[in-house]
């Protein structure tokens, strides 16, 4: 009897039962990868902005640094705080690192959330086996989880611009105020997450108009206007208590923009204008601005490097096309195959209606974000500015379960799996220089997918073990000499402009450790003259 009442629970709860897993394995993964990376080049500044944060003070000091940290960040201090609670005396001289690497558990621990949405909204489109197929296809990407497990904003910002959607969604298809209110919240709360997310202020309104055009539903204007002030108020309140209400409600003539948005913005209107928002939220997205126009590559003027790709490389400047190259190589195949099969599948079986209540919701935000951040923006850093996208596309991919009734489709998603799962973890511990097999030959990974999508300065310590089992290999000098030398993709590329390793950048790679390190070997005949 018990027997029979088990495999009862088991047949009802399977879908919950495969999510308990898919996560558990989700998390011992992340845990593996995230102890094999050193301190990336970021971190470092989140964390010290945290903990300023921490401490009352949200304001940006240091404009090249500060300009994209946000008070999300905050969250990646606990694991110090419950230390200092229950250790009052306890003081570190590591300079932080064992903070950053304990504060990667919480990113990792809320990455969660972002799999548990996903097989959410898949489940109550497609039911319960796109559920599972989708939430195994968010936990295997070797995009995601590059950047779930380092203390950066990047897979926050995938949470709550996915969960902001998601209650949108909610909200047009079945109405009430639960879903609206929640809708509100999560697009308040992308405002501490990454500047990025301020788009959403444009594309919701889009995604609203696109919707009255084709429906032109009637429209109650009263309770329109109702909505629309909770919303603002909702948005306003979080902001501010988000930045303490730090310096809310300055006036416009005393902020010194750096942009020449904001400085034209500044002209437009009065002197004495009050500005209802923390300085230090307005003051960021003025210094995210200023970055971008400037690009990237300039040594101690810009916030990122030059932008390189394809073999090309632009200081200042930008290529239209350089998401779109990083997203076909550094995306696994099989991911490409589910997004195209799909897609096809979508074409041929639903009705224009059943798709604005549907897949519009998920198609909109990857087209508008990829649009935008490739023709509008100078700031390319890698895939993982962009990585937000990848949720809405698993779900995406998750239709064609529901098609997959011929033994050749189902023959055919299980061998693409199969290929899905060795082509990721042949980057095992080792996912942020992850490209697909359209690369075969991984030593000049560089050449096409460039600096920022291979090296976020996190294969130290691969490099070190390296080392210690080659002793004819070195690191790199500033010095010309004779030898076999190991330099990182960054250095390599020059993407700061330093022009410390000219002696060696010419010569061409017999090798790679941990894919964003080569292996260069320079004879005095090499040496330039």
């Amino acid at each position: 009897m018990n027997g029979n009442r088990l495999l009862y629970f088991v047949k009802q709860r399977w879908a919950y039962i495969s999510l308990v897993f898919i996560i558990i394995f989700y998390l011992f993964n992340g845990i593996q990868y995230m102890a094999s990376q050193s301190i990336t080049s970021d971190e470092g500044s989140f964390y010290d902005y945290a903990q300023r944060y921490l401490s009352g003070n949200p304001e940006r000091i240091d404009p090249i640094n500060d300009n994209s940290k946000m008070p999300v960040m905050v969250l990646n201090t606990l694991p110090r705080v419950v230390q200092q609670v229950l250790n009052p005396q306890l003081k570190k001289h590591d300079g932080g690192i064992s903070d950053i690497m304990s504060g990667r558990f919480i990113t990792l621990s809320i990455s969660v959330l972002i799999i548990l949405l996903v097989f959410s909204w898949a489940r109550q489109l497609y039911g319960n086996r796109a559920g599972v197929f989708a939430a195994l296809l968010i936990s295997l990407c070797p995009n995601s989880l590059a950047n779930a497990a380092l203390v950066t904003t990047d897979s926050y910002s995938v949470l709550f611009l996915f969960a902001t959607m998601y209650f949108l969604w909610r909200y047009f298809n079945e109405g009430g105020v639960k879903y609206f209110l929640l809708f509100s919240v999560c697009m308040a709360l992308s405002q501490l997450v990454k500047q990025s997310l301020f788009h959403l202020y444009i594309l919701v309104p889009l995604i609203l108009i696109i919707c009255y055009f084709i429906n032109r539903p009637a429209i109650k204007w009263k309770s329109a206007l109702k909505y629309l002030l909770i919303f603002l108020f909702i948005n306003w309140l979080i902001i501010n208590a988000g930045y303490y209400f730090y310096s809310t409600n300055q006036q416009l003539g005393k902020y010194h923009f750096m942009s020449d948005l904001f400085q034209g913005i500044q002209k437009l209107f009065p002197s004495w204008l009050l500005i209802p928002l923390p300085r230090p939220f307005v003051n960021g997205l003025d210094m995210a601005k200023y970055y971008d126009q400037l690009g990237g590559g300039f040594d101690n003027k810009s916030s990122f490097g030059k932008v390189t790709i394809l073999g090309h490389s632009s200081t200042g400047g930008s290529f239209w096309y350089y998401y779109f190259i990083s997203i076909m190589y550094k995306t696994p195949i099989s991911y490409l195959i589910f997004f195209g099969w799909s897609a096809f599948i979508l074409v041929r079986t639903t009705t224009f209606k059943d798709f604005m209540h549907g897949e519009f919701f998920l198609t909109i935000p990857v087209l508008y974000f990829l649009l935008v951040l490739s023709f509008f923006y100078k700031t390319q850093c890698g895939l993982r500015h962009i990585i937000f996208i990848y949720p809405f596309l698993f779900i995406f991919s998750s239709r064609l379960i529901l098609f997959a009734t011929s033994t050749l489709s189902k023959i055919s998603i299980i061998s693409l799996f199969i290929f899905l799962v060795l082509s990721v973890f042949t980057y095992w511990k080792n996912y942020y220089p992850y490209t697909n097999e359209f690369i075969h030959d991984k030593k000049m990974a560089y050449a096409i997918v460039g600096s920022a999508n291979l090296d976020f300065l996190q294969g130290n310590y691969f490099y070190q073990h390296y080392l210690d089992k080659h002793r004819e290999v070195h690191w790199v000098s500033e010095k010309p000499q004779a030898g076999v030398f190991l330099i990182n993709v960054e250095d390599y590329m020059d993407v700061w402009n330093r022009h410390k390793y000219d002696w060696i950048t010419h010569i061409k790679p017999f090798g790679q450790v941990a894919y964003s390190g080569l292996l260069i070997k320079v004879n005095k005949a090499d040496f330039p003259n």
